[in-house]
């Protein structure tokens, strides 16, 4: 651990701040001794390296940090401006962010962490707690240089290497498609096909061997005699007049004699002539070139956090629902709402009962934090195997997330479908207690009659809202 000087704790009020310089000798890890950090550098690419050390630091005490700067001048990069907290141009001002630090803190101190199951899921769950501890809703693409997308989301791009950054797009988009965040059209980006980076340089090419090595001159059509050539093939040594090679005659006057409709292209390198080059992007990362029409596409948006999003922050964020499409015995959740609306439809021609139902571990957070990761699967693959032990094969089962369960029982009274359910329960638990001791799990269960006067979407999300609420 970095040895830290007396005059480098700046003190107010209840809060310590430690003071970094250029030349300070500190660890990432002392800093979590203390309420906030204070960078005082002019130069910016150690501001930048420190402030993308905390942010991707392991330990929520860390990364999450209140960060201000100690300048005397405005920060104008966007990575550092969003990652930042604020710039102070004095100590005494200390006062003025005193309670933007608290405000900080106690957000916080009511997060729930958890080790997510994921890779994306880790990085949807710290972009979420970054935003949130900042009352954020707003995730912004950046136009930004040293981007390897030419694109920067900062709260989250900061997990990534520029080489890796396209990573991102799939795990933003995995985030709107569990209803974490809603998205806007921002841009259309086109990336190599070999690396999948977006800094591309564009060339236009020979045909015949990709030289960019090439002149090009007027092609010239005499209306006469029909003679198409470039225009060297008219020019002659001895004035600038144009004389036809094919008739011997003058050109005199464009639009009368001949005309102009296109470009000739010479290669300096194998002659050959064209008329249509091709076009070619060279990737600046990893030299790859490529043909236009072959680079990969990307839509890149700006994202708004919502309600489900920012609960995240509040319950933590074990998965995403794609890390459970495996899982035997489930089906994914979009299938499962098409089944659903059949079912619907099936029971408008059958007199019978048929129920939407939920199973939630509602502390869900607590209890994969404690009992890890691998430990995590083995519970809800041991959970899914007690269900469909006690279901019929016409019952379907999905993942809404890593702590819940939608399911359709069908053909059955509602009261036997809370019964079914409520032995799942007793069961799941005694195993729980068995594998796992000093560890409690909260199950809480929901089944209600489907309704055919209403569509398969509106039941479902009367049934979600009914458990987000309670949760």
């Amino acid at each position: 651990m970095g040895d830290v000087v007396e005059s480098d704790i700046l003190r107010h009020g209840a809060f310590e701040y430690i003071r970094i310089h250029d030349y300070s000798n500190y660890s990432l890890e002392l800093f979590m001794a203390y309420d906030s950090v204070v960078i005082e550098s002019n130069n910016r690419d150690f501001v930048e390296k420190l402030v993308r050390s905390i942010r991707t630091h392991n330990h929520t005490d860390v990364y999450l940090k209140p960060i201000f700067l100690l300048k005397s001048s405005k920060v104008e990069d966007p990575l550092i401006n969003n990652l930042i907290d604020g710039v102070i141009f004095s100590i005494d001002q200390l006062e003025l962010i005193s309670d933007y630090v608290k405000q900080i803190l106690l957000r916080i101190k009511d997060f729930v962490f958890v080790k997510s199951i994921s890779l994306e899921a880790e990085i949807i769950s710290r972009t979420i707690n970054l935003m949130v501890s900042r009352e954020k809703t707003e995730l912004f693409a950046y136009l930004y240089l040293n981007s390897g997308l030419g694109y920067i989301y900062p709260e989250a791009s900061i997990q990534f290497s520029p080489r890796d950054e396209h990573n991102l797009l799939s795990i933003l988009d995995t985030a709107e498609q569990e209803g974490l965040f809603t998205s806007d059209f921002n841009d259309r980006i086109y990336l190599c096909t070999n690396c999948e980076t977006g800094i591309l340089s564009y060339r236009e090419v020979c045909p015949k061997c990709n030289s960019a090595n090439s002149k090009a001159e007027d092609l010239v059509h005499h209306f006469s005699c029909a003679y198409v050539g470039p225009v060297s093939d008219f020019k002659n040594a001895i004035d600038d007049e144009l004389n036809c090679p094919k008739c011997n005659k003058y050109l005199n006057h464009i639009g009368v004699d001949y005309d102009k409709p296109s470009l000739l292209h010479t290669c300096n390198k194998c002659g050959h002539k064209y008329q249509d080059y091709h076009v070619k992007a060279k990737c600046i990362t990893c030299h790859h070139d490529n043909d236009v029409e072959n680079l990969l596409p990307r839509t890149i948006k700006n994202f708004y956090l919502t309600k489900k999003g920012r609960n995240v922050a509040y319950h933590g964020f074990i998965s995403t629902s794609k890390d459970f499409n495996e899982i035997p015995g489930t089906v994914r959740f979009d299938v499962f709402k098409t089944m659903l609306e059949y079912e619907i439809e099936r029971l408008k021609q059958n007199d019978a009962t048929s129920n939407i139902a939920y199973l939630t571990i509602s502390n869900a957070g607590e209890l994969y934090s404690r009992i890890g990761i691998e430990r995590q699967k083995i519970l809800i693959s041991e959970m899914i195997r007690i269900l469909r032990k006690n279901l019929r094969s016409s019952d379907f089962i999905a993942f809404y997330s890593a702590s819940t369960l939608i399911l359709s029982l069908n053909d059955i009274p509602t009261k036997i479908a809370n019964n079914i359910l409520n032995d799942v329960v007793k069961i799941t638990t005694m195993l729980l207690k068995k594998n796992f001791k000093n560890v409690e799990i909260h199950i809480e269960t929901f089944a209600t009659p489907l309704n055919i006067e209403f569509s398969h979407e509106i039941q479902l999300q009367q049934l979600i809202k009914r458990f987000e609420t309670e949760s």
